[in-house]
This record gives structure tokens, sequence and C-alpha cells, in this order.
């Protein structure tokens, strides 16, 4: 997933802000991950930007990878513990968690490809390093996460020469599609990008309606209650600059633990832990409760686009695997408790057929409260969305960025469409859940080994001492093909319930 780099919110400088971002979803990362100086020298590629950062430690990029995954895709959690089962969740959890490390690691084996002169630990050596010991760098074997290539001294070869450069404002992740599939790569990905951009909006209004829908304040008619918090988005959608809106960011984080504490103390008072003596069904009943239960937790992880964003944050770039490890750990041990424990709470009184606040009582000012916090929260955050998407459209229209009337236009219209069409959109869980199979597992799952395979067909034609396929090119191969079955079939399963559901 990839968007103009001119479309960077806020800049991140220092190592507390690399990877700012508002907590109810992770797909408001693209817009606010780039650094100022990274904005004003969009001409450059990812490779050449200079870092003048301090940058963050293992465990800060740890810490932002699990902040990345609590979004909005956990108030769906016990959905897919609803769906998948017990011991099923708990093992899924656990190989979509290897699964996205496992191609972060394509995502960064491609990014050594693309720059093989680069020197271990690039921007780390301190200003006291000696020439000599700067040279013993240099002909030392490279090493990367992920990969192990030979400094060549006579012959080193770089995959990006004589190639026409990205696009100005291309991403690091787009600068890879470019580089390993041209113009179609960097297309495909800008398309997929809009596109879940446009349905996280959607998912956005829904969601707002559903939680506006169970308050006793609501007026009774969806088109009305809608109105104000869709209001809200289109004005700060409008802003020259939202950079000020990643201020709200303890705000999700907020609602969000506050919603599970009020939602587990609920469980506890109503059941006690009499559901721990229920009979829960420990796998999924059929095909299209896994394919839902799969969609749920992939939109729920979905690190894989950003890896080279959390890799250009770190003081020590080459630690970004460790941190990666740590970061996923962490969100593997909080998805369990966000969906198995819940679920098991709940299990005598309650079946999860839609978001997590659903499980809130009606009349209970706590629960309101939470629904109040938690439609506020989306209504800051949703234009994080709304102008990546929109700059994208211009971008694609040659809207000029001194058309200021023509780019608040196409940024109304864009809210304006997703709002009329979040009122006969199915429910929130089933919206999340085709992201997760269709566009996120494409972007995560698919793309990544595909391009890895490029990049490396192409490196053996321009290096002759490069002949040989290696295990881990038929381990992309075979993740590859797996990725690809396994985004058709879910997607079409996903696809199915989502139009059952609106019916």
């Amino acid at each position: 997933m990839t968007v103009s780099a001119s479309a960077a919110a806020a800049a991140a400088a220092g190592e507390s802000q690399p990877l700012v971002r508002l907590e109810l979803d992770k797909r408001a990362q693209s817009s606010i991950i780039y650094s100022e100086e990274e904005r004003s020298s969009s001409s450059s590629t990812a490779y050449d930007r200079n870092q003048q950062h301090e940058g963050s430690s293992i465990f800060q990029t740890a810490l932002n990878i699990t902040k990345l995954c609590m979004g909005t895709g956990t108030l769906a959690l016990p959905f897919a513990a609803e769906k998948g089962g017990l011991l099923f969740n708990v093992m899924g959890l656990a190989l979509i968690a290897l699964w996205n490390y496992y191609c972060a690691n394509c995502i960064l084996r491609c990014r050594d490809l693309l720059h093989p002169k680069a020197k271990p630990g690039e921007g780390v050596e301190s200003n006291s390093t000696t020439a000599s010991q700067q040279h013993q760098h240099n002909n030392q074997q490279q090493v990367y996460y992920g990969s192990n290539m030979e400094s060549h001294e006579h012959n080193e070869y770089s995959l990006n020469e004589n190639r026409t450069t990205p696009p100005d404002g291309t991403t690091s992740y787009g600068e890879i599609a470019w580089y390993a599939s041209g113009s179609i790569g960097l297309l495909s990905v800008d398309l997929l990008m809009l596109l879940l951009s446009v349905m996280l909006i959607i998912a956005y209004e829904v969601a707002m309606i559903s939680f506006i829908d169970s308050m006793p304040i609501t007026t009774g008619s969806r088109k009305i209650d809608i109105i104000i918090p869709s209001i809200i988005v289109a004005l700060l959608s409008c802003s020259p600059d939202v950079s000020f809106l990643t201020k709200f960011s303890i705000f999700g984080l907020m609602a969000l633990t506050l919603s599970f504490s009020v939602i587990m103390w609920q469980g506890l008072a109503e059941n006690g832990l009499s559901g721990f003596q229920s009979t829960l069904n420990l796998w999924p009943r059929d095909l299209s409760d896994a394919s839902s239960w799969f969609g749920v937790v992939v939109f729920g992880y979905g690190v894989v686009p950003f890896i080279l964003n959390f890799r250009e944050s770190m003081t020590i770039p080459n630690n970004v695997g460790l941190a990666t490890k740590v970061g996923l750990v962490l969100v593997f041990l909080a998805y369990v408790v966000m969906s198995n424990f819940v679920r098991i709470l709940f299990s005598p009184t309650h079946t999860f057929k839609g978001d997590v606040l659903q499980a809130l009582p009606k009349s209970s000012w706590i629960a309101l409260t939470v629904r109040l916090l938690m439609t506020f929260v989306i209504s800051v955050t949703a234009p994080l969305i709304v102008v990546p998407c929109g700059e994208m459209i211009e971008g694609k229209l040659g809207v000029g960025i001194d058309e200021i009337s023509n780019r608040i236009a196409i940024r109304l219209l864009l809210c304006i469409l997703c709002t009329g069409v979040s009122e006969y959109a199915p429910g929130f869980v089933h919206l999340v859940s085709f992201m997760g199979c269709f566009c996120v597992s494409i972007t995560s799952f698919v793309l990544p080994p595909l391009f890895c395979i490029q990049l490396q067909n192409k490196r053996r034609e321009g290096d002759s001492s490069t002949t040989k396929v290696d295990f881990i090119s038929y381990c992309d191969l075979g993740f590859l093909v797996f990725g690809i079955l396994t985004t058709i079939l879910t997607s079409i399963m996903t696809f199915g319930d989502l139009r059952r559901s609106d019916q």
C-alpha cells in the first residue's frame, strides 16, 4: 500500500514520533509516516533520503508496531474468535504473525536487492569512524535482515541502474513495486491502496452509525444520526494541514483501552467466571467462518506494507528484524486476550455478530461514554484517510497543489460518496473481514514474495556470477502460490457473506 509522499500529514521527527498515528486504524499510518525532509525532497528515492532525526530504538519500534495493530480492527476480534473457534483462533493468530514476519522479510530482501551497495548499519556509523574501519565494513560480507549478499569489488550490481526512476512522491513500498513490476506494479499498489482507503472510510462511517444506533440519544434515523460526525470529518479533511490530528493519538488508545476494560467488567458482572465452564467450539464450523476469521486477523496485523517505514525510522535500521519479532509477539498476546478472553466471558449470554461494543448495555452511562468517545475518535481519525486518498485522486486527475478549490471539492465529494454508501453498507465486521481477505492479503501476502522473485530474477540476469536458485527462492514461490489461493478463496467467501449480511 502506498500513497504520495506529499500526502504526509505530520512530520515524524525524533524517537517518539516516527510512526505517530491515531490508534483507531493502521491505515492512517501511510498519511503521517514520512518526515518533513522526505516531503520536501520527494524527487529522491526512499533509499537516498537522509534521515536527520535520532531515530527509534528496537523497543520503541516494537511498541510502534504494536500500536499500529491496535486499531479499529481490534473491535472485530471477538467476532473472529466466534467464527474461528478458541483453539483455531490461538493457533491461527500465531501463524498469521509468522506469515507477516516472513513477508516483511521479503520486502526487506527486495530493498537489499535494489541497494546492494548499501553498508551494514547504514547511517549508524558515528562521525569518529575512521576510513580504515569504513573500508573494512565495505569489504566484509554484507548481512541484511532476511538476506545474505556479498559485496563484489569489481562488479557491484544495482537493479535500479539504467532504469527510469519512479514518479515523484513514490513511497518505499511503491519503489519496490516500480523496480520489480514497472508501472503496472506501482499502479496495482496504488489502486489497492485507493480501494482500501475508500472502503475504510465507509467502514468508519458504518462504525459510527452502529455506535450511534446503540445510544439512547439516537434520532431513530440513520441519515440524521450520521450527519454531525460526517460534517466533522468533511471539515477536517479540507484543512490544509491535518498534522494537529495526530495529537489525538492518546485518545484512540484511551478509547480502546476503556472499551475493552468496560466490556470485560460487564462480562464478569453478568456471568462471573461461568463462561470458562461453557462448551465452546474450538474450530470453525465451515469454510465461510474460517474465511471471516482470516479477514479480520489479517486486517488486524497488516504490518508488511509499512516495514520499510519502520526501518527508516530506526537509529540502527538493520535491527528492524528483531523489532518486528518483538512487536508481533506483543500483538499476538494482546489479540489472544482481546478475542478469546472476551468471547469466553460473554459466552453464556452473548454471541458476537458485530463489533465488540454491541456487548455493552444501551442504558449504562459508562457504555454511553465509551460509544461517544469512540465516535469522536473515529471522526478525527477518518480525515487521516480522506486526505491521502484525496491526494491520490488529485494526482490521477492532474489537479495541482495550488488548485485549492478543486482539491476541497474532491475531498468533499469523497466524504459525501462514502457517507451515502455507508447507509446501505453491511456491518462493520463484514467490511473489515472482506478488506482483510482482499486488499490487505494481496499487499501483505501476495505482492511481497512476487516482487522478491521478480527482483531476484532480474539480479541473476544482470549478474552472471549469480545463477543459482536458492532454497529461499523456492520458499518465496511456495508462499506466493499459497497467498494467491488463500486470497482468492477467502475473498470469494467473505464477499458472499458481505452480500448476505446486506440483505
